[in-house]
């Protein structure tokens, strides 16, 4: 029998018997090392429309094997073996459909976006490879189901199902995907502790994000007790293991004395910087961050504005706000307001700072006219998307009838939501209103709550009203008036008027030194001061009782803020 003598349906089935089918012989060719070979073996065939070959292809030009990286090419190829039912290649497009997939233009060297993200085709596609049994692709059915940006279409029911068809199959990724619903609380029945133990069983099996997990749960004592030292441990193995997150909370460790892990800029620089390297794009806005404020241990402007540059081109908003910000003050790069403006409004959307900088470049005039009503907009806008100062500086405008309609009442419900968002701004505002009774009932312990929380972020005024409402209203609490004591000489705010004068009265009060005392109001309180004059005056009536009744009586002036001392009134 010759091959002519062969019906040509036959013959290329003869061909597969002896030399194999073309995926079978791109495969041996791949597996000589002769990649370019199987690349074109594979080309020619999935032309044809085998579905075996345009997985193979496609898998070729993902990852650049045997030829340039192409991943718009292969997602085509992709798609066509999708339609053919092949798992991989619908997992393939149910992910590239959930992310996007970033192209780089060779000719141009900038990213673009080569796919468009789709939630609905990504679940499409994530459930055809789920429903044949794709472990990977229940996985990430599940986190799409979970994830969903519009709440009315969210599956927590139907993740929970998809992670528990991939437990089944003893996937490390769904016990830490439905760990991640147990810690939000989204599994009835089920809370930290079985977070833990899935995150432990994943770690048990390699699982390096489980180590990350199981580091983050020991750090903040989630779950399990509290163990520091145990969650550097974890922490460690997995950024060894290339989990950025990793790296950068143990650079964060460092940088915050996380954990009663003492501040070490030196060691925050050397995780920072790792992370960076690894392309992370918070890790390279703290380390920009470190340079910029002079907190390195070598500080570098222009290293600072290096990593904003870089993050801000790999599309991360924060770094484009801060590189618009050292446009504004010309650290590290050229004063140009016209650069920051147009910076800040490429990102407006992203990131509520650079929309609250907006607000006050057309409230102060920097780099576009003045126009109040356009920055009473942003901040309105800022304030949307919960930025704290600007709700609470939308706030004042409201109050003061600034590019708006006064209106006190909608003014102090803006202070209060700025007040619970951690302005200290806005916290040290609604404290003063319960101090004093204004535009809400006097509520002392509330005031004291909120000065707290504002004295905590140096709020150097709020400190200073702290204290006054301490001596007034909880004379007998000694302890944390000695607290704030501490806090206001150690502070850079130590030689201020305000912060001046209240350690003053504390020196007479608590010390009894008169002597101190006035030194410390002649030295940083002007003479006309009506605080500091209170003080004196005070000084010079306790003094006057004390010598009279042969320094036996204990003093009775007015504490600040009693009925007696209108003239000590607190400080907006």
């Amino acid at each position: 029998m010759t091959p002519s003598s062969v019906s040509p349906p036959v013959w290329p089935r003869l061909l597969n018997q002896v030399f194999g089918t073309p995926h079978q012989q791109g495969c041996r060719a791949a597996t000589r090392g002769k990649l370019s070979k199987a690349v074109a073996i594979w080309h020619e065939a999935a032309r044809a429309g085998d579905a075996d070959c345009q997985l193979a292809l496609a898998e070729a030009l993902w990852h650049g094997q045997g030829t340039l990286p192409d991943p718009a090419a292969a997602l085509r190829w992709y798609e066509q073996a999708a339609l053919a039912g092949r798992p991989l290649a619908q997992a393939r497009l149910a992910a590239a459909y959930a992310m996007g997939i970033p192209e780089t233009n060779l000719r141009q060297g900038k990213p673009s976006t080569a796919f468009v993200k789709d939630r609905s085709k990504a679940r499409h596609w994530a459930k055809m490879a789920a429903e044949q049994g794709y472990v990977d692709a229940q996985v990430l059915l599940a986190w799409l189901l979970s994830r969903e940006e519009d709440e009315a279409a969210r599956d927590v029911v139907g993740a929970i199902d998809w992670y528990g068809r991939a437990l089944d199959q003893g996937s490390t990724a769904a016990m830490i995907g439905l760990a991640g619903l147990i810690s939000a609380g989204e599994v009835p029945g089920q809370g930290p502790e079985d977070a833990f133990e899935l995150y432990r069983k994943a770690a048990d099996q390699g699982n390096k994000t489980a180590f990350y997990h199981l580091g983050v749960c020991l750090l903040q004592g989630t779950g399990v007790v509290a163990d520091p030292k145990e969650a550097q441990r974890w922490l460690r193995r997995a950024a060894d293991g290339g989990i950025t997150g990793a790296i950068r909370l143990l650079g964060l460790i460092y940088l915050r004395g996380l954990g009663g892990e003492p501040v070490d800029m030196g060691q925050a620089e050397t995780w920072l910087r790792r992370g960076a390297v690894k392309g992370d794009t918070e890790s390279m806005v703290l380390l920009a961050d470190l340079h910029a404020t002079g907190k390195a241990v070598i500080a570098n402007q222009a290293e600072a504005i290096l990593w904003y540059v870089t993050a801000s081109d790999a599309g991360y908003a924060r770094a484009t706000t801060a590189l618009a910000k050292a446009h504004q003050t010309g650290q590290g790069v050229l004063v140009d307001h016209d650069r920051a403006i147009t910076l800040f409004e490429q990102v407006a959307d992203e990131d509520p700072e650079a929309r609250f900088q907006l607000g006050l470049c057309h409230l102060l005039g920097k780099g576009v006219p003045v126009n109040q009503a356009l920055a009473a907009q942003h901040l309105l806008k800022a304030a949307e998307q919960r930025h704290p100062d600007a709700t609470y500086n939308y706030g004042a405008f409201l109050y003061n009838g600034i590019g708006v309609p006064q209106d006190r009442s909608a003014a102090m419900v803006f202070y209060n939501a700025a007040a619970e968002l951690g302005s200290a701004s806005g916290q040290y505002r609604m404290a003063h209103a319960y101090a004093a009774g204004r535009e809400v009932p006097e509520d002392p312990d509330r005031a004291i709550t909120l000065f707290t929380a504002a004295a905590e972020q140096e709020h150097h005024i709020g400190q200073v009203n702290l204290v006054r409402m301490l001596l007034k209203h909880r004379p007998d609490d000694r302890a944390a008036v000695e607290k704030w004591r501490e806090r206001m000489q150690a502070s850079g705010h130590a030689r201020t008027p305000e912060t001046a004068t209240v350690l003053a009265e504390l020196k007479w009060r608590l010390d009894r030194d008169a002597e101190g005392a006035l030194a410390l109001l002649s030295a940083f309180v002007p003479e006309g001061d009506p605080l500091g004059q209170y003080v004196r005056e005070m000084i010079a009536k306790d003094s006057h009782s004390l010598s009279a009744d042969g320094g036996t009586q204990a003093p009775k002036s007015p504490l600040p803020g009693s009925r007696k001392s209108r003239r000590n009134p607190q400080r907006p």
